[in-house]
């Protein structure tokens, strides 16, 4: 009776919270937004920068769909791996969710996320057509700092510039350091820092939605040493050009202009000015060469690319595709890098401009045995070329369902969906298991420091 009057007392001061609130909270897993988590009177409490086996001390900050969203103030009893973190920002900045952690742990919380996602949709032997397969480990990334090559570091109202706070849409961290892209991008965004101080570069303000400079967003070669950086402000010409262009030629060999006309808050310029150096940004991967336009998707961890490649390569060796189809095929990347292991390659894209790069860098690597077309996926290239093997890398949010349904009607013999978001995969996995057997899986770490993981699955048509 005690007991119940207690956990009773606790379930309404549970209820009754305010924001601001404190209490000590024991975390005993980890969600995919790579926050801990764990109860408070049977409701789920989920603080960033935390891991299972800490308890820490907690206040409350908002209650957002059911769950509680806490703010970490103290770790009372913290986890074997927490390991003193190299950025000083860690344990604040959304850069790096999970740096204060040791990265071996990193891998394992990692692997448990994906297989809690397969054993979701799976939830025994008895359920038929489900997904069964468990990943054994995920592939480590040889470098865990200066391992991406392209970051977009956002303009704070006061003239931050760097990052927000996980979950804080107005809370900028102003980061003199950084190590995710390279020592000579912090060079040039601090560069940049003082620039905005000098000019007439006003910090845009995303509440009021009046300023001029947005976003910096950098781009690096990791393989051919060469780093573009876009300029992205609101529509008007750019100041002082020269002096912007003196100031950061040091550090960038290519300088673009890019114009966000619109109130939302994105980093992506429809309307692009090369103000210096060359149009594109260059990159080399398992021996072929890609040229990057500024707005392009590119694989964003080089090293780690590689060894997509690989895994890629390698669910494809058992038999050489006779018309092997990259959906979703953006600059070329998968169709060029593995022309040679396909007597033919069709690269589709909605995308226009990226296939443009796609044809440039077919040429410039000599692949004659691949073609890029602009199109939707459910085109007439199913008719006409009647593929046998599809590689799909569609966004984070998945397959379109236009896409599942083309995949299910022409029944390829083959399809390697490579994913950036295991949920997605998850989902598109119900509709195609109707046709398809998974038979191999592998997760690879292209995001160190961070929850996401890349899975990429080789599927059978069932005959």
């Amino acid at each position: 009776n005690q007991r119940q009057m207690s956990r009773k007392r606790n379930s309404l001061w549970v209820h009754h919270m305010k924001f601001g609130d404190s209490t000590a909270l024991k975390i005993t897993s980890v969600d995919k937004k790579g926050r801990g988590c764990g109860e408070l009177s049977g409701r789920r409490a989920c603080a960033h920068f935390t891991i299972p086996e800490e308890v820490v001390e907690a206040r409350l900050v908002s209650r957002k769909q059911g769950d509680l969203v806490m703010r970490v103030d103290k770790v009372i009893e913290p986890s074997t791996a927490r390991v003193t973190p190299r950025c000083r920002y860690a344990g604040r900045c959304g850069g790096c969710a999970w740096q204060q952690f040791d990265y071996a742990r990193q891998l394992e919380l990692k692997r448990d996320l994906v297989n809690a996602a397969l054993a979701k949709a799976c939830p025994g032997p008895g359920s038929g057509g489900g997904i069964r397969h468990r990943i054994e480990a995920v592939v480590p990334a040889p470098e865990i700092f200066y391992y991406r090559n392209r970051m977009d570091y956002c303009v704070g109202p006061r003239g931050e510039l760097g990052l927000k706070e996980p979950g804080q849409w107005n809370a900028y961290l102003d980061l003199e350091d950084c190590y995710l892209l390279s020592a000579d991008a912090v060079k040039l965004m601090n560069v940049f820092r003082n620039l905005m101080k000098t000019l007439p570069l006003e910090p845009w303000n995303s509440g009021t939605h009046k300023g001029y400079a947005r976003y910096l967003v950098i781009r690096e070669g990791k393989r051919t040493g060469e780093r573009m950086a876009t300029i992205v402000t609101a529509d008007a010409p750019l100041p002082d050009r020269d002096r912007i262009i003196t100031a950061l030629s040091p550090f960038a060999t290519t300088i673009y202009h890019g114009i966000n006309p619109t109130i939302t808050d994105l980093s992506i310029a429809p309307q692009l000015e090369l103000i210096h150096g060359k149009e594109f940004l260059e990159e080399r991967i398992a021996g072929k060469t890609f040229a990057i336009h500024p707005n392009s998707f590119f694989q964003t961890n080089t090293a780690m690319a590689e060894k997509l490649l690989e895994t890629v390569a390698g669910f494809l060796a058992a038999r050489k595709p006779r018309v092997l189809l990259d959906l979703y095929c953006g600059v070329g990347f998968f169709g060029i890098a593995l022309a040679h292991k396909a007597e033919k390659v069709i690269g589709i894209e909605l995308d226009a401009r990226a296939i443009d790069m796609a044809r440039r860098n077919a040429e410039a690597n000599g692949v004659k045995n691949a073609t890029f077309e602009a199109a939707k996926a459910e085109s007439l290239v199913w008719e006409r070329e009647q593929p046998d093997t599809v590689i799909v890398d569609p966004p984070r949010s998945g397959l379109h369902p236009k896409v599942i349904g083309s995949l299910l009607g022409h029944r390829p013999e083959r399809i390697v969906y490579v994913s950036c978001n295991y949920e997605s995969f998850v989902r598109d996995y119900a509709a195609l298991g109707q046709a398809y057997d998974i038979s191999e899986m592998a997760a690879l770490d292209l995001f160190p420091h961070s929850p996401h993981v890349e899975l990429v699955t080789s599927l059978r048509r069932r005959d």
